[in-house]
């Protein structure tokens, strides 16, 4: 049962640090991400005019849904791996974090915004950089979650 609660609370909690880092580090960046002279001509046509738009453009619950069920993914990875990290639950979160980075966003910044989107390489770094922010939030979230609830097992 325990287990079951950490990796329910800690991914829903993950999934809540995901959606407020996007919303620390990526909001203020729309200013440059979206700027039409410094952004490709394709990527905004595909986010503003080519149809059909994206899913979320006009229903914005599902990006608030999807990140807290991937946080409950990342969190059953973390039960796995977790463990196995060493230092405090603030270090695990820190490497979870980090290696949650290195697993997804190098990929998805080349391949996507990079390769198929045209989004300058200056644009990219800056998301490569929000992307890390934010990977950290939801790592250290998942961890320190993760040990608060398992101290307060060892306390009953």
């Amino acid at each position: 049962m325990k287990h079951l609660l950490q990796v329910i609370a800690s991914g829903l909690i993950g999934g809540g640090a995901w959606i407020i880092g996007m919303i620390l580090f990526f909001g203020p960046a729309q200013t440059i991400l979206a700027d039409p002279e410094l952004q490709s001509a394709k990527f905004k046509a595909v986010m503003e005019q080519i149809e059909p738009l994206p899913r979320m453009s006009g229903n914005f619950w599902i990006i608030i849904v999807g990140l807290l069920l991937i946080g409950v993914i990342y969190s059953m990875v973390f039960f796995f791996i977790g463990p196995r990290l060493s230092g405090s639950n603030f270090q695990k979160g820190v490497k979870f974090g980090l290696m949650s980075w290195a697993l997804m966003v190098p990929w998805f910044e080349f391949y996507l915004p990079w390769n198929v989107m045209h989004e300058p390489l200056t644009l990219v770094l800056l998301e490569v950089f929000c992307w890390s922010l934010v990977m950290l939030l939801v790592g250290i979230s998942i961890s320190l979650t993760y040990g608060l609830i398992d101290s307060r097992f060892k306390n009953r």
